[in-house]
């Protein structure tokens, strides 16, 4: 099951229709506290490049999610998605922060009393979420090889199997379901590239070739998958 790795990737890239390119993605982390809010809003049409949710014709995508983390130690999630005018996700749940822990200069660990279940084995257990700077997402625990472009399997921890996000030397990356029989076609591989400490991926949108969007940052120990930008409350 692929699960959030490649919908990550495939989020990331239709931004590109939604704000625009200039080169490279603008880079908008700062340093910030814990507490306040954070959110992902979407609005688009997917194309039937995003082979693995639907092979057909393009279709409308709309997605709003939001944590408040408050310094009582409290949280409230939503969440809204909507794919071709149905709706996958409407939910709330108000809950505990359980624990935070600064897992290193970069990272903070948060577990949250938000229980979620594992797709592949079905066990449940409480969520656990990271917090870069002013984003929240998920931290990859991993040794990120030097240079603009390298070898690297990041294996997806949330399936039983061994598949993840693949990055070749040769400056391409795919998501591989059988990593140690990869037979998947070359055709569909994403560009990327590594400046300072972020990788970028390429638009896969003909029209903004060009453009390259973050992907991950490079931290201490590992990678942070951005998901949910910090928000200014009035």
């Amino acid at each position: 099951m692929k699960n959030k790795f490649s919908i990550i990737i495939l989020l990331a890239i239709i931004t590109i229709s939604l704000t625009g390119c200039s080169k490279y993605e603008k880079d908008e982390s700062y340093d910030t506290d814990l507490y306040g809010s954070y959110s992902k809003n979407m609005e688009a049409f997917l194309s039937d490049n995003a082979d693995d949710i639907n092979e057909d014709t393009n279709y409308s995508y709309y997605l709003n999610e939001k944590y408040k983390l408050n310094t009582d130690n409290t949280f409230q999630y939503n969440i809204k998605e909507i794919i071709e005018d149905n709706v996958t996700k409407d939910s709330s749940v108000n809950g505990k922060i359980l624990s935070t822990e600064e897992i290193s200069n970069d990272i903070t660990q948060i577990v949250l009393d938000q229980e979620i279940t594992d797709g592949s084995t079905g066990e449940t257990s409480n969520k656990t979420i990271y917090k870069y700077k002013n984003i929240l997402g998920q931290f990859f625990k991993i040794e990120v090889p030097k240079g603009k472009t390298f070898n690297l399997f990041l294996k997806n921890e949330y399936s039983t199997l061994n598949e993840g996000n693949v990055f070749n030397e040769d400056g391409f990356y795919h998501y591989c379901i059988n990593y140690e029989n990869c037979d998947c076609d070359k055709n569909n591989f994403g560009k990327y590239v590594r400046k300072d400490n972020i990788i970028y991926f390429q638009s896969m949108d003909e029209e903004h070739k060009d453009c390259y969007i973050i992907g991950y940052y490079i931290v201490k120990d590992g990678l942070f998958t951005p998901e949910l930008y910090k928000v200014e409350e009035l």
